[in-house]
């Protein structure tokens, strides 16, 4: 339970800070008003899972000209280290670096 609450708080935070509003937690995702100039979304969306899905995580590499690097015992983007055993699998690691390296990115933004 805990792993799945600091999944969510992560992709919560990094929705803020993209711009993402209104977000509320329905049955283990989120769903929010996106940033401005979001076609077609009603005003509500699920917010991508980028801790949970490569197809949402892995732009953020290139948006944000993250450089991943994968070593021995844990992958690193641009700094932020996360070791592998601590997930259920590398992948997992890894999206959690990126998402890391991101968020920091936009707070220090701030």
């Amino acid at each position: 339970m805990k792993n799945q609450e600091n999944k969510i708080a992560a992709n919560k935070r990094l929705a803020e800070l993209l711009g993402w509003t209104s977000l509320l937690e329905v049955g283990g995702a989120l769903v929010g008003t996106p940033p401005a100039g979001t076609a077609e979304s009603r005003g509500q969306a699920l917010v991508p899972d980028w801790l949970g899905d490569w197809s949402a995580a892995g732009p953020l590499l290139a948006q944000f000209e993250i450089r991943l690097m994968p070593m021995s015992a844990g992958v690193d983007a641009a700094g932020f280290l996360e070791w592998y055993r601590f997930y259920p699998d590398r992948d997992a690691a890894a999206r959690a670096a990126i998402v890391k390296a991101v968020t920091h990115r936009l707070e220090k933004a701030r």
